[in-house]
């Protein structure tokens, strides 16, 4: 059972606008009152460490406020949760040995190089080697990933966690023409069932789901593409998706696919990993665009985003196994 209340806050969240590489603000509002009802898991003693050093979500003031939600669904499911400013290293994962690590959001660092004649950017991923490396480990030897991404710059930060799962990410904006964005933006916002083949239900994350925790429909909107081995795909996109990426010149489109996903889950060694490409799917968040309100979107009332969420946090730690 959902219940939906109408107290919000305003807020203002910053974004980077890819193709003039300058700030910009968005309005948004977030929810206060919403409370995603089920019933909690056995009593367990899993533990979630969640990222607060690198430029994600939750060094931002508001972080903790817009993912309000989540961490409440997460803390009556049972378990600790706690967040991390040091650095993901093997010191810091082997102290808190968490049972699934998040990490919500990863852009590059901007390096701004100017010689007087010409300026640059110089893009940086902000993960060093040894943590990737202990992230790796820590998957393979029984741990488990959240990583949440989205379009340039939100996720490309996480380039060299990516590569070393095996994962290929298309850091621009998936786009396929019978779901179009906000105004008929190229970022599409894809309302997703089983029935148009866009819920996976044959993923193993279902398969041990109690039935009110497999969603009906999920709700996407505006995010990069990922694939990986077909069977991974948790939320797989249309076939013939694009994925465009913009330039300083205009429009330029990079590539299309038939295995495009917008959820990827796998195993990993002893581990798990999820990763998304829609950075907002389980935030407590309205966009306020051109004066219509767009719910962002676990508490959309139309959608089972909290359903998933759900279902993906207990399949990364092997609660529902």
């Amino acid at each position: 059972m959902k219940t939906l209340t109408s107290l919000l806050i305003l807020i203002l969240i910053a974004h980077s606008s890819f193709a003039q590489e300058k700030e910009a603000t968005v309005e948004a509002e977030f929810d206060t009152l919403f409370n995603f009802q089920f019933t909690p898991a056995e009593p367990h003693s899993k533990k979630v460490l969640i990222d607060q050093g690198h430029n994600t979500i939750y060094s931002k003031p508001y972080g903790k406020e817009t993912a309000r939600e989540m961490l409440r669904i997460m803390e009556v499911d049972g378990f600790e949760v706690t967040f991390t400013k040091d650095q993901l290293d093997s010191s810091n994962l082997a102290g808190n040995d968490p049972d699934l690590l998040i990490i919500h959001g990863i852009p590059n660092d901007k390096i701004y190089l100017d010689n007087g004649d010409k300026k640059e950017i110089f893009y940086k991923s902000p993960l060093h080697n040894d943590e990737v490396e202990a992230i790796v480990k820590n998957v393979y030897h029984g741990g488990s990933l959240l990583m949440f991404l989205s379009h340039h710059p939100g996720g490309s930060g996480a380039l060299p966690l990516l590569e070393a799962f095996n994962v290929k990410f298309r850091d621009g904006y998936a786009n396929h023409p019978k779901s179009p964005g906000h105004n008929c933006g190229i970022c599409s916002q894809f309302i997703m069932t089983s029935n148009n083949k866009m819920i996976n239900l044959d993923h193993s994350v279902f398969k041990s789901s109690p039935p009110e925790l497999i969603p009906d429909t999920v709700k996407f909107l505006c995010g990069a593409a990922v694939f990986r081995n077909p069977e991974d795909a948790i939320l797989p996109l249309p076939n013939n998706t694009t994925n465009y990426t913009r330039s300083s010149t205009g429009l330029d489109i990079e590539e299309s696919s038939d295995f495009y996903a917008g959820m990827i889950g796998f195993d990993y060694g002893a581990g798990r990993v999820i990763v998304a490409t829609d950075q907002g799917m389980f935030r407590s968040l309205d966009l306020l665009l051109d004066g219509e309100k767009i719910p962002v979107t676990i508490h959309d009332p139309e959608c089972d985003n909290a359903e998933l969420f759900l279902s993906c946090i207990r399949w990364l730690t092997k609660i529902q196994d």
